[in-house]
């Protein structure tokens, strides 16, 4: 994936890397692995990932792979570590002397992945084409995300190089906080959890009337 834009158009493009949130594509997508954002034909960031390793998860027999209105079915679980790098080139002006730098930084995070059949009625899938203009699927996946402790302690110290490369990082590092909700950007509902949860939500308003 490339991404060209021109100075003038992200002028402070070396402090606003964070804004164009690229940073969760690359880790919630199977087949993005590459990322770069060139500005007047110059590379100023790559973000890149690679998978360390993938197995499947056995799922025991003992638990419920239904959900509770039995809308969900689990089907399989894969888990995946992946490492994530990020290179950028940090450039700064000050008293008329122009200096560039090239920092670079890397995490490494769990993604599990939740294979789940999909089975609704004729009345709700009814409800919801009208609601969003879409059927449901018929199959879906739900991913979590989370770093192991060890793997979070070398992230940070690894990411510590300055504050603006660990900036490209912050929202993807859930522990010690709460994680969040992802609906292929992050929400500001929290997990309760330090890991995140993304799938194909679908977000609802909540209007209240004064009486």
């Amino acid at each position: 994936m490339v991404i060209e834009l021109s100075y003038e158009s992200l002028k402070y493009h070396c402090h606003a890397v964070e804004h164009f949130y690229l940073s969760y594509p690359q880790v919630f997508t199977e087949n993005l692995r590459e990322i770069y954002v060139y500005t007047n034909n110059t590379a100023n960031l790559k973000i890149s990932k690679k998978i360390i390793d993938a197995s499947v998860i056995e799922i025991v027999k003992d638990v419920s792979t239904y959900s509770p209105q039995g809308i969900f079915h689990l089907k399989s679980i894969n888990l995946r570590r992946v490492e994530v790098r990020v290179e950028r080139n940090i450039t700064s002006n000050s008293n008329e002397t122009f200096s560039c730098q090239i920092e670079n930084a890397t995490i490494q995070l769990h993604i599990a992945t939740g294979h789940l059949d999909v089975d609704v009625t004729e009345t709700f899938s009814a409800e919801m084409e009208r609601s969003i203009k879409k059927k449901p699927p018929t199959t879906t996946v739900i991913q979590m995300l989370f770093p192991e402790f060890d793997e979070y302690k070398v992230s940070v110290i690894e990411s510590k190089a300055t504050e603006d490369v660990s900036i490209t990082f912050k929202d993807l590092l859930p522990y010690p906080e709460q994680g969040r909700i992802f609906i292929g950007f992050p929400t500001h509902q929290t997990t309760g959890h330090p890991s995140h949860l993304a799938a194909r939500f679908i977000p609802t308003v909540r209007v209240t009337k004064d009486v």
